[in-house]
This record gives C-alpha cells, structure tokens and sequence, in this order.
C-alpha cells in the first residue's frame, strides 16, 4: 500500500531532522516525503537543515510563514535584546545570514499549498498552517465549524495536512480527515520528542495514520545554539526543554504578517517537481 511520509516545523535543528530520517529510513518501504514548511528559522543550523534535505531522496517541500518572513526580507531585529521577544525577532536577520543568497533562493521556489491526487478515492491538501492563511492555527480543540469554514474554496479532498502549531492531532469531521504532523524540531506539546507522521492509503478512500515521536538529544541542540552564538540560544533552551513556547505567543510584527499565495495543484505523475 502507498506510504507517505510527512514532515514539518524542522526550523533550524538538524539533529532533529537526522532523527526522524532515520526513523524513516528504519521503517523501510517509503513511496513520497512530504515536507510541510518552517525549515531554517530559530535553530542552530539552518544551512545544514536545508543541505540533509536536499540530498535526501527526492521530497516535496512547501513554504511555512517563517520561510516566507525569510523570503519577503520581514524579519526585523537585532542581535543582544533581552527581552524574548527581541530574542525572536533578532532570529530573521540570523538565519538569513547562515542561508546566504542560495539559501533564501532555495526558499523562494517554494509553493505555499500542494493538492495530491494519488487515486481515484485518495485526494490529500498539504498547507502550512491553513488553507486561508500559512498563520491560521488549527490545533486539536479547534471547533468543527471552525475548521469546515477554513476549508471554503478548496479543491475536493478527504484529507487535510497541517502543522505550523507544532500541536499534533488526528480528527475526523463530516468525513474529512484532518492530521497535524507536529513539529519535527520544535514541538509545543509538552513532548521534547520530534512529531512526524506516517500516512497509508487503504482501500475505499480510507488512511490509517501513525502520529510517531522519535528522540533526539535536546541537551547537544541547546549547547549547538549557545556554541554558534545564536540571538535566540536563551528562548530556544526553554522551548526545546519544556516542549513549550515561552511567552503567550510568538511575536511578528504587522508588516511580516503579509499572506502571499502559489497554490500548485499537482498529480501522482508530477508528484516531485
């Protein structure tokens, strides 16, 4: 049966990524590689994330908020504020710095959405955050009519792929699945583990879902980000160690707040671009 693979919120940590890839590679029999966006920002090793996933076999990668501040220069900021939220913002101009122009290229190439018709029965949307927006939340207590409203004006489809919350779940509604895969690097959900899943089509437009968490060393990731100088290292520590956000949320500004959108709508032939 068809397997996908679905990644997300990698932002900067490739000790994360290497877990799960691995893990990926350990579970043996993979058909696509899904990448739902947010690569570089708040880590210790943006170009490296960005270097394993593209010498990783081939993945279809879409653009994440944080990937599209990069790609629109909002990312305002200096290095040396005290405050968490300076400590944030000061992470744009950093990391922009690490990619380089190939880097923040790299990001540019990326679509916001991806439509995947793999059968008859099995018609999958990839978006980042939601089909409206790449920073509309759908997290696991987001009412049903909250989320049927998000999905106006989509192509038809019986799953919906999300992350950007770095909340995963699995629910069910009016006959549409909806998975958020978690964050790969930065998990929000009380759990230090990395969150990815694994997707299998079954018979009568039916998936079974595995919401996995695999470990990596999240001490080695803290002392990566003091080592390299990171303006974030302090809010990084505590979100990679308690698996929660520090503050009530994370702060962009009005003018990085500003939606852009390359829907692509794609088939099982072009699946990789």
């Amino acid at each position: 049966m068809t397997k996908l693979a679905v990644i997300s919120d990698v932002h900067g940590n490739r000790a994360a990524l290497q877990a799960v890839l691995t893990d990926i590679d350990k579970l043996g029999h993979v058909d696509h590689l899904l990448n739902l966006g947010d690569l570089a920002v708040f880590g210790p090793d943006p170009a490296g994330v960005l270097t394993l996933l593209q010498h990783y076999p081939p993945m279809l990668t879409i653009m994440g908020n944080t990937d599209r501040y990069l790609v629109e220069k909002q990312y305002p900021g200096e290095p040396g504020g005290t405050d968490w939220q300076s400590q944030v913002l000061a992470s744009f101009p950093w990391t922009a710095d690490q990619l380089g122009p190939d880097g923040l290229a790299y990001l540019e190439t990326l679509p916001a959405r991806q439509y995947l018709q793999l059968s008859a029965e099995h018609a999958i949307l990839a978006v980042h955050g939601s089909p409206r927006s790449d920073e509309e939340n759908m997290k696991p207590d987001t009412s049903p009519a909250e989320l049927n409203e998000m999905m106006t004006n989509t192509p038809p489809h019986n799953l919906l792929l999300c992350a950007h919350t770095h909340l995963p779940f699995d629910r069910m509604i009016n006959g549409r699945r909806f998975v958020n895969v978690g964050s790969v690097g930065l998990p929000f959900d009380g759990d230090p583990r990395a969150s990815y899943a694994v997707i299998t089509l079954q018979p009568r437009g039916k998936y079974h879902i595995d919401l996995r968490r695999v470990y990596f060393d999240v001490e080695a990731v803290v002392k990566e980000l003091e080592s390299v100088g990171h303006p974030t290292a302090e809010v990084g520590a505590y979100n990679l160690r308690h698996a929660r956000p520090l503050g009530s949320k994370l702060v962009y500004t009005e003018k990085m707040r500003r939606g852009t959108d390359k829907f692509a709508i794609i088939n099982k032939k072009n699946f990789y671009r």
